[in-house]
């Protein structure tokens, strides 16, 4: 169980592997700090209803690219798990500008934050995008942390919604 005054936050606790991760911390008895796009939205309405969310459960309203609202979640925190990534609305013409530098500086603002804010530990989720563009790749083989996309061949390959 976690001690009944230690408090995490978890970006982006409305995204599936996120919500997952907020439902284990609750069940366990953290306190969970999760950080949406927007509070009002109603997809997120489901992790107020989450079993020990009531009292142990407060979300905030962050962007990955906004400092200061990340830095209001992560203040009193001893851990931070980092789901959260930029999703851009549209196709993608331009990943570089696009998603690649917004994820980069998401990231090292939740880093910032947690600097500032003296959190203990910081666990960051990637995806599988890191590992799994490798045409060069064997594919009987499996995939861990020796395995990373080629970067090469995701600046040149068309993805369905990245060209």
């Amino acid at each position: 169980m976690g001690d009944e005054n230690e408090i995490v936050c978890v970006t982006g606790a409305g995204g599936y592997q996120a919500s997952w991760l907020v439902k284990l911390l609750l069940l366990r008895g953290y306190k969970v700090h999760g950080t949406v796009r927007d509070l009002s939205d109603e997809k997120n309405a489901f992790l107020k209803t989450l079993e020990n969310a009531a009292e142990n459960l407060q979300l905030f309203k962050a962007d990955l690219l906004n400092f200061d609202g990340l830095l209001k979640a992560i203040d009193g925190c001893s851990g931070v798990f980092h789901v959260a990534c930029h999703v851009p609305s549209s196709t993608i013409h331009n990943p570089e500008v696009e998603m690649i530098r917004p994820a980069v500086e998401g990231t090292c603002n939740v880093l910032k934050a947690c600097s500032i804010a003296k959190v203990k530990r910081v666990v960051m989720v990637s995806s599988i995008s890191a590992i799994f563009m490798n045409p060069h790749r064997p594919k009987d083989q499996v995939m861990d942390e020796k395995c990373w996309s080629d970067k090469e061949f995701c600046k040149t390959c068309e993805i369905e919604g990245f060209t």
